[in-house]
């Protein structure tokens, strides 16, 4: 007599279906590429849509360090000027740059304070953020410059408070400026934040608060000194490529911890 092959059944209305795995519930391999596609088409159309700054290299001077806290760079004194660490913009107790030793009056206009060095290679539209404290006695205006061999320097923008007998001395200000556009894409890019005569004084520093003189004892405290950039179309698309191998180790991964019984949606054993 010739013996049938044991065949499993199919589950009968009423049996337990609980455990049973289907390949329905599970992504296809179509649906799985075209979400694929879907996320980078995605991530390969932000760059021209909505270029954004991002931060590229910042200073916040905690703990009494010339490190920056964020990216690359360097900073140094200029000029006649001596600095320690002192409190900062947020209250840390030496958590800004304490400039002391400006020229004295009547002399050496713009070569006196800190200098930040960087590079914007690969960026576009660089801008420069920062905190400045003015002491009573500190010139009342402030000079950014810029360079692309750290030789010649070009202003970029100038800042003078008007002397006041109250809120102008010993008060932190927030300056932001947009550096021109032959400052991105430099290698060894220069910033400098100098002290100036006061316009309108015939070439002399001017104190930062009214019924002040002005002293080369006087001090500018700085604190999270930031550039900014936009980086360049490549650089989005970089980016976007770490992404998508990042969701392609996913994927492969999750599809490793799939049974066979998963995969090809079998019905589990009786």
């Amino acid at each position: 007599m010739n013996v049938l092959p044991n065949r499993k059944k199919p589950a009968a209305r009423g049996e337990d279906w609980g455990n049973m795995k289907s390949s329905a519930l599970l992504p296809s391999s179509s649906f799985c590429h075209l979400i694929f596609a879907w996320l980078a088409a995605s991530l390969l159309s932000i760059a021209p849509q909505g270029a954004a700054q991002i931060l590229i290299t910042r200073w916040d001077f905690n703990s009494g360090s010339l490190t920056p806290s964020f990216g690359l760079g360097e900073v140094r004194l200029v000029g006649s000027t001596s600095a320690t660490f002192a409190a900062g913009y947020d209250g840390e107790p030496s958590g800004a740059w304490n400039l002391k030793g400006f020229p004295t009056q009547g002399t050496q206009p713009g070569t006196a304070g800190a200098q930040f060095s960087l590079s914007t290679e690969g960026s576009s539209s660089v801008a420069l953020s920062f905190q400045i404290r003015h002491s009573n006695t500190s010139a009342n205006t402030e000079r950014v410059l810029w360079s692309s061999d750290g030789q010649v320097f070009t202003e970029a923008a100038r800042f003078t408070i008007t002397p006041a007998a109250t809120g102008t001395g010993e008060t932190w200000y927030q300056r932001s400026v947009d550096l021109p556009s032959s400052a991105a894409h430099q290698p060894n890019l220069a910033v400098r934040i100098v002290s100036d005569f006061d316009w309108g004084s015939e070439s002399r520093y001017m104190a930062s608060r009214l019924g002040s003189s002005y002293s080369t004892a006087g001090t500018w405290r700085l604190d999270n000194v930031s550039f900014s950039a936009v980086p360049e179309p490549e650089e989005y698309a970089a980016i976007s490529a770490l992404g998508l191998v990042g969701f392609g180790f996913w994927r492969r991964y999750k599809n490793n911890r799939q049974s066979p019984s998963e995969s090809e949606g079998t019905l589990p054993e009786e």
